[in-house]
């Protein structure tokens, strides 16, 4: 209740209507993201007042959960039989995916797999079923897979062009790598969540270095 906001750190007041879901990036520790049945699914960062990010799904949003191998991976579920499932690394705009599970149901609940080697979806609906759901190849994506898969494809590109020659700076390119210094796997998944973030802050309507700023003084 807003009668009470002091006892309260902050309060998020951007929805119209009853907020079903909140979830923390398993990531990032300033992101979380929400849903409603006011339609729509919101990414925020905590240290400001307004969201991110907003998508309208067209139909009450039952469930929101981020994917446990990726920073900017997430599902929903809607009370229209679908899920959509968005990678913002890949689109910031729209789901990469839109399926539709059930005909004659509400999905109500969904929960990603822990193990990155079988990534699957279960969706829960009010008819009491679960569905499993496999995700495509490119939704399981993670900062480090998605970085060798594009070098793989550099070298490729490189042989190719070379009629099949090895490549002579590919080799430097792996010391310099080396020599430098290496991020871990959740480090960069926070870098790239944190410049998705400043790129919609920038074109958005709220200034995200500012708020940040403010939050943290």
């Amino acid at each position: 209740s807003k009668a009470y906001n002091p006892q309260y750190l902050e309060t998020y007041d951007s929805h119209q209507m009853a907020v079903y879901t909140l979830r923390w990036n398993a990531f990032h520790p300033h992101v979380f993201i929400s849903c409603s049945a006011d339609w729509t699914v919101k990414v925020w960062d905590h240290r400001a007042k307004h969201p991110r990010m907003s998508y309208d799904l067209n139909n009450q949003v039952g469930d929101v959960a981020w994917t446990p191998w990726s920073s900017t991976t997430f599902a929903a579920c809607t009370a229209d039989g679908k899920v959509h499932v968005f990678d913002l690394h890949e689109n910031k705009n729209e789901a990469m995916c839109e399926q539709k599970v059930v005909r004659k149901a509400k999905l109500t609940k969904l929960a990603f797999s822990i193990n990155p080697k079988t990534p699957c979806l279960l969706v829960g609906d009010d008819h009491g079923c679960v569905s499993s759901l496999k995700l495509s190849p490119n939704m399981r994506w993670n900062a480090v897979s998605k970085a060798e898969a594009e070098r793989k494809a550099k070298e490729a590109e490189e042989a190719a062009a070379t009629g099949g020659r090895p490549s002579h700076r590919a080799p430097a390119k792996k010391a310099d790598a080396e020599g430098g210094s290496k991020k871990s796997p959740a480090e960069l998944e926070v870098e790239k969540l944190d410049k998705i973030l400043e790129v919609a802050a920038k074109t958005g309507e709220f200034n995200y270095a500012a708020d940040a700023a403010k939050a943290d003084e």
